[in-house]
């Protein structure tokens, strides 16, 4: 059971740094865009990304009162989940 819980938490980290480096892309992308349609579907995918990361977060903060076997493991999903998402 233990490792299961590893291999999630784990996978939300793998997912959150995916987020993050797709919402920097999309951030460099929309400042160069200049056709009007591109520029809504790029903001509009950021905003789901943005969304994910904030539904991440209040996961591993729920889990976070939950006495779990690797307290560790989810201070660093918390971590990595509410820090500043860049633009």
């Amino acid at each position: 059971m233990a490792q299961h819980s590893d291999s999630l938490i784990g996978s939300l980290c793998r997912e959150v740094d995916a987020l993050r480096s797709r919402v920097v892309q999309l951030s460099h992308a929309l400042v160069r865009c200049q056709n009007s349609t591109l520029w809504r579907r790029l903001h509009q995918e950021r905003q789901r990304l943005l969304e994910r990361r904030h539904e991440l977060l209040q996961v591993a903060r729920i889990w976070q009162t939950q006495e779990m076997r690797d307290p560790l493991a989810i201070e660093f999903l918390v971590e990595i989940t509410s820090r500043p998402m860049p633009g």
